[in-house]
Parts: C-alpha cells; structure tokens; sequence
C-alpha cells in the first residue's frame, strides 16, 4: 500500500544486498516525463496500469534487483503471477491510519485526492489486503520500527527464502505479452 514504506526500505534492502533497487513509479515517471498524477489526469488510472503492467514485465524479468511496486499492481492478475512467479514478495503490512499519518501531506497521491483520505485507504486496503496476502512470501509489519531496524528484521528472512524462481531464459519474449 502507499506509504507502506516499499521505496525507503526496498532501497535499504538493496543496499544491504548489494543489488540494484527499481522504483516502478519513478521508471514511469522518468519515461513518461511527468508525474504520476498527471499521467492519471491524461490517462486515467487504466492508462496508468498499463504502463505499470509493461514495466513490472520488463524489470522483473532481471535478475538481482531489489524491485518496489506501486500499491495497486496487485488488482491485475497477469502482474500477480508475474510477481508470484519471478521473485520473493515481500507485503509491507500497516494500518490504514499509519497509512494515513505517512501520505497525508504528499499530492503525488491521485488516488487519495479526496474529502476522505483515510477512508479512502481503508477502502483500498480492504481490497488489496488479500491480494497482498496471496501472492506474499513474506508478511512484515511496519508500525513504528525503524527502516533500519526493518531492514535488518527483514533481510535474513529474504535470504532463508527458498522459494524457486522461474528463470528468465523460459519466459517469452517481452512483445508477446
């Protein structure tokens, strides 16, 4: 969910791993040169999701990197099997009003552009929160601890994780999905 803490601590994890870290919404960004509330603006939120679609296939079919997504990718079910099947995922679980307290000052959030932001999250996490639980491999709190103390709760149990990964070479080429 936004605000969960995946840039911040996948960030930390990936440098704890010494892997690279891919933020979803900033490659999108980046390409798309403009904000994420703005593509919503032109786009809508299915023009959004396409793009996040495209590029969770893309970057998830490399290796060694330590990948955030954004809070919806869950609500498509081609991008819950890509996670479920080409790496370790990783639910960064909080309450809707920890939530809250940590995106209610950010306005790149166009989803909680409304009167009711916490009653917004509440409705997102209602239904994202089994999708979430479906595809995780590992569940973690965030609460009140620490990024880095998260960080170091976290990493041993990704490196205890044995969970097999289907390989790169038997996917099919990026065009034709």
């Amino acid at each position: 969910m936004m605000g969960a803490g995946k840039t911040t601590i996948g960030r930390g994890l990936a440098r704890a791993m010494g892997r690279e870290f891919v933020d979803i919404d900033q490659v999108i960004e980046t390409r798309c040169g403009v904000r994420i509330p703005t593509i919503f603006e032109l786009e809508g939120e299915a023009g959004f999701r396409a793009r996040e679609a495209h590029v969770l296939d893309e970057y998830s079919r490399k290796s060694g990197v330590v990948l955030a997504t954004g809070g919806g990718v869950v609500m498509a079910e081609p991008n819950r099997r890509i996670l479920a099947e080409r790496g370790r995922v990783l639910y960064l679980r909080a309450r809707a009003e920890e939530l809250y307290q940590r995106t209610r000052y950010d306005r790149n959030r166009p989803l909680l552009r409304t009167a009711d932001p916490l009653a917004r999250i509440t409705e997102l996490l209602v239904a994202r929160e089994p999708l979430y639980e479906e595809i995780a491999d590992l569940v973690v709190d965030t609460g009140r601890m620490s990024v880095t103390r998260l960080v170091h709760r976290i990493l041993p149990l990704l490196l205890s994780c044995d969970k097999p990964i289907t390989p790169v070479s038997d996917l099919p080429p990026l065009e034709c999905l």
